[in-house]
């Protein structure tokens, strides 16, 4: 929280965006299914809770197909599910 707090939600989307599309946007990506830390990041985090931390997950979990570039929807469909989770934490943090 402290890391959302002192860069500000502004910046963090800026970051999820980018993880998203360097890391889950190609076609094909080498490592997929470890591209994504455990922790870290808070997208990282968040990443793995809503199931957008690799092609794998985003296939089974939210029906966007291996094998192919993310398309611009898909890309800011990610991060708002991403930037979704966050801010559920921000506030449950914000509620103790």
């Amino acid at each position: 929280m402290e890391y959302i707090h002192s860069k500000g939600i502004g910046k963090i989307r800026e970051h999820a965006e980018d993880f998203v599309r360097k890391r889950l946007a190609p076609s094909f990506i080498p490592n997929d299914g470890k591209q994504t830390p455990m922790k870290g990041h808070p997208v990282f985090i968040a990443q793995h809770a809503t199931a957008c931390c690799c092609r794998s997950c985003l296939g089974k979990w939210h029906h966007i197909p291996k094998g192919r570039e993310l398309t611009e929807r898909e890309i800011n469909y990610v991060t708002d599910v991403i930037m979704r989770w966050i801010d559920m934490e921000i506030h449950k943090d914000s509620m103790r």
